[in-house]
């Protein structure tokens, strides 16, 4: 990585104030371990990540972290929105889904999708993708008051799309360093780690 281009990983730890050495000393980990996750050398598991989430009190970490190692392409991409925009196309999404589940269902009755029903399916698929992605919407925008935030000015990783010219995913996140502000929502799934 180049020297003014912090990835996410560090961008995540600056905002909190934290010092690498204090960080890794929280975080369990050896210095030269975070140096390497935030100079791009080596990716951090995802427990490792979900205990920056924990330690830095960044939930947009979780989804960022998920969206830049997703090498399949089964996490939609969330765009900025301040919360009413968010919840404004959850509703929209949502009325438009309702509206197709009745050719969802007829559909599915033969448990299985012909040629000609191919179209509509897909049709329906790509609401339900919208609609995933409006959900992580309303969720990190009402995490972080629904106020509009810019990050602090440290750039952007190669991830994100280059050094400070690509705003982040979640432009708006709120960087309080206040020890009693939890890392909520919680992303807790069966047999997985508590973000």
């Amino acid at each position: 990585m180049s020297g003014g281009c912090p990835n996410l990983y560090k961008r995540a730890r600056l905002s909190t104030g934290m010092t690498q050495e204090r960080a890794a000393e929280v975080l369990g980990l050896s210095p030269e371990s975070l140096k390497q996750y935030e100079g791009g050398r080596r990716v951090p598991p995802d427990e490792v990540v979900a205990r920056m989430v924990e330690v830095y009190r960044l939930p947009w970490l979780a989804l960022e972290h998920s969206q830049a190692t997703d090498r399949l392409g089964v996490l939609p991409r969330v765009e900025e929105q301040p919360l009413v925009n968010s919840s404004v196309a959850l509703e929209n999404r949502l009325r438009e889904l309702t509206g197709q589940l009745g050719s969802l269902m007829r559909i599915a009755e033969d448990n299985r999708i012909d040629r000609d029903e191919r179209p509509e399916f897909d049709s329906i698929a790509a609401e339900l993708w919208d609609t995933l992605a409006a959900i992580y919407q309303v969720i990190f925008a009402a995490e972080n008051g629904g106020i509009k935030r810019e990050r602090p000015d440290v750039g952007t990783s190669k991830r994100s799309g280059g050094c400070g010219s690509v705003k982040s995913t979640f432009g708006y996140v709120d960087y309080s360093t206040d020890p009693q502000r939890g890392a909520s929502p919680n992303f807790r799934r069966r047999g997985g780690v508590s973000l």
